[in-house]
């Protein structure tokens, strides 16, 4: 603790006492953006608006509609889609206005989305591997690293901490093997936060990929100087999805098909981290099997334990999961629907890739403490019992999906790590950024006696 704190003033001596909000690192957007939303928050986007004469309705069909909006508009649109219909980003931001089209047109063909091109065989015979992976899950790695994420001022896609979410997870994520076929790379968005994805390489099938994913910003009023948190939202979806991957590579896992781990940059602002890698992996034909979107994990809002939304997801794969949860997790669910692009499995899912998103409660009973500095772990009880049931989940998906085997011996050898043991990499990769933004977290992380020896 002792060594933490010596470090902690030095930083802030270095920073001229940076206890401030974190410094942004990019400019603000301007200019006219195209974006494809709910027909039914037309209205909401028309009174973030105002008099902003580049506001325009370009196309409303049943159930997307086209428009031109102000990039100055963009945050407080999330804002308002998050108060107004309950979903987290609620629009999907284009990088063209005849990609906004085409996606519009995509959901008129909606019997064309989210099916694979490859036929996937749902079965479930993978009991052995998936119950003794199961058992080494640790609800208390899953709530350090809430902690280690949600001590930071925010995640947001353009702050300086933004930008340290994405470095300390790949560090955090490289750290769990020694494989040298295990690979953990960033993907650049041309904006400060970066995606990280983690790739275990399939041996039978290494050209079908299974995706299992979370995002990793945050967001509150204020933009990139906010204080938010987001423990829930969606510090729970990494840290759950984080332990699912420690778990498997502890236990050696070499599957059939190739598994990859995603932890998208941007998706509070039209889904950008999501959207620029399927965009990427369309154009170079990667073949995607399925998609599970891990977005909030660990607050139980509701009288059963995880709903699967089952708009904009494939019905096929949503009992697929059904099927998991009452073979192997011991959870209760129901069916419930989320919107037009309310998290990233929507990206995946217009692409035609089958895709899921299991959640924590009911949307109308969701934490009402997201995107505000509220949204902390004491919310969920300074546990995360919830956010296991979703581990459990994962665990089943990623095996029976992607099959292959585990090696059992290391499986019960492996000890759990703990993010009380913060690396000197971590503080190089704050050095790299100008050490922005990163007195005010690194105070928070030290307090919580977080030992950096």
């Amino acid at each position: 603790m002792r060594s933490a704190l010596i470090v902690v003033a030095t930083l802030a001596a270095l920073l001229g006492g940076c206890a401030s909000p974190p410094v942004a690192l990019a400019p603000p957007e301007v200019g006219i953006r195209y974006i494809t939303i709910g027909t039914d928050a037309i209205a909401t986007a028309r009174e973030v608006a105002g008099d902003h004469a580049s506001f325009e309705v370009l196309e409303a069909g049943a159930e997307v509609a086209v428009l031109a909006v102000d990039a100055a508009d963009l945050e407080a649109l999330s804002e308002q889609m998050h108060e107004q219909h309950s979903r987290c980003g609620g629009f999907v931001l284009h990088e063209s206005i005849d990609e906004a089209r085409a996606a519009a047109r995509d959901v008129d063909d909606d019997d064309a989305r989210g099916q694979s091109a490859v036929a996937v065989d749902y079965t479930i015979d993978q009991g052995a591997s998936v119950h003794l992976a199961m058992a080494a899950l640790d609800r208390r790695v899953i709530v350090d690293t809430i902690r280690t994420l949600s001590a930071m001022p925010n995640r947001h896609y353009r702050s300086a901490t933004g930008a340290e979410a994405s470095l300390w997870l790949r560090d955090r994520w490289r750290g769990l093997t020694t494989r040298t076929d295990v690979t953990v790379e960033l993907f650049d968005h041309g904006y400060p936060q970066q995606s990280v994805i983690l790739t275990i390489p399939g041996r039978a099938r290494a050209g079908e990929i299974v995706v299992l994913g979370a995002h990793l910003d945050s967001i509150a009023l204020g933009g990139s100087a906010s204080t938010a948190p987001g423990a829930d939202d969606d510090a729970s979806g990494i840290a759950t999805l984080t332990e699912i991957a420690r778990v498997l590579l502890a236990a050696d896992y070499r599957p059939a098909r190739t598994v990859q781990f995603m932890a998208y940059a941007a998706e509070e602002v039209g889904l950008r981290g999501s959207q620029g890698i399927v965009r990427a992996y369309k154009q170079r034909k990667v073949n995607v099997v399925g998609a599970l979107q891990l977005d909030m994990t660990n607050y139980q809002g509701s009288e059963k334990d995880i709903w699967l939304m089952k708009d904009f997801t494939n019905a096929a794969q949503n009992t697929f999961l059904t099927e998991l949860i009452e073979t192997y997790v011991g959870a209760t669910w129901g069916l419930d629907a989320c919107g037009y692009a309310c998290s990233d499995h929507a990206a995946w899912y217009r692409a035609g890739v089958p895709a899921s998103m299991p959640f924590e409660s009911r949307m109308s009973q969701r934490n009402k403490s997201i995107h505000t500095s509220k949204d902390t772990l004491e919310t969920s009880g300074n546990n995360a019992a919830h956010a296991l049931k979703f581990a459990r989940l994962g665990i089943a998906y990623a095996i029976e999906l992607a099959k292959g085997e585990l090696a059992p011996a290391t499986t019960a050898a492996a000890a759990p790590y703990s993010p009380r043991q913060v690396s000197w990499g971590l503080l190089a990769a704050f050095a790299s950024l100008g050490l922005l933004g990163a007195g005010a977290w690194l105070s928070r992380v030290a307090l919580r006696g977080i030992s950096l020896r």
